[in-house]
């Protein structure tokens, strides 16, 4: 980060905001400005498994089939759940032995 940055920074905290709530923010509004961005990052982060489409689809601030549709014009096979609620009965039970 830029010396100007930093000063910023240190600024605002010694006022009594927290670094972490100040970052946040920041990367709040920039995401609220950037619709592209937000996409791409949920594209990665759902292709590196790391989100659900759930998720994936309120980071990119779309509809959960918007967010199906996006990722199959992007080559990125759609995960699938559990089928029944037996099935992830026995999907938690086999991670439990784990």
């Amino acid at each position: 980060m830029s010396t100007e940055v930093n000063y910023i920074l240190d600024a605002i905290t010694k006022l009594g905001y927290k670094k972490e709530d100040i970052i946040r923010d920041a990367l709040t509004m920039f995401l609220a400005a950037n619709k592209e961005l937000r996409e791409r990052i949920a594209i990665e982060l759902y292709k590196e498994d790391k989100i659900s489409l759930g998720k994936a689809s309120e980071i990119a601030g779309l509809s959960y089939e918007e967010m199906k549709a996006l990722l199959l014009k992007n080559n990125i096979p759609v995960r699938r759940g559990p089928e029944s609620v037996d099935e992830l009965k026995k999907k938690a039970k086999l991670l439990s032995t784990l």
